[in-house]
């Protein structure tokens, strides 16, 4: 790949990879470090993506595994969350991200791409590895415990 290619990859995808690194790590740091990470990954990846779909999809498949692996290092476990503002519209979009961001990460991952990134349950399945049922439960479960926190603490 060269460094044009990689230029447009960066700014077509940048904020797809960062907000879903996000939504897994809950940190502005460790995001960018994922979106890094993959970025390299994707500049020196030797095959050739077909559309930049496709690209998209990989960008994705490889940015879930970086989280996942960051997520299961002794770094990680050891370390302290600090409070970060997120930067949103209104205070309802706040309150919402908020609740969000309390759900399990398997239940915030599904969320954000079905809602933030408009992936069908299909493509879903394709883009985690997990079974098209399991994507419908997930998604079903978590719509479930959204509805219930709002209800409960209001928005």
């Amino acid at each position: 790949m060269n460094e044009e290619e990689l230029k447009k990859y960066i700014s077509l995808f940048h904020g797809t990879i960062y907000r879903l690194a996000f939504s897994y790590l809950r940190n502005y740091a460790d995001a960018e470090d994922v979106c890094q990470e993959a970025f390299i990954k994707l500049y020196n990846y030797k095959g050739r993506f077909e559309s930049d779909e496709n690209c998209k999809a990989w960008l994705i498949r490889v940015s879930v595994n970086i989280s996942k692996n960051i997520l299961k290092s002794s770094w990680f476990l050891k370390r302290t969350e600090l409070d970060e503002n997120i930067p949103v519209e209104t205070d309802e979009e706040y309150e919402l991200i908020e609740k969000i961001m309390k759900l399990p990460k398997k239940y915030r991952l599904i969320i954000h791409l079905y809602y933030f990134e408009g992936y069908s349950v299909k493509e879903i399945s394709k883009l985690t590895g997990t079974p098209v049922s399991t994507v419908t439960t997930q998604l079903s479960r978590a719509r479930k415990q959204l509805k219930e926190a709002i209800l409960k603490e209001g928005l």
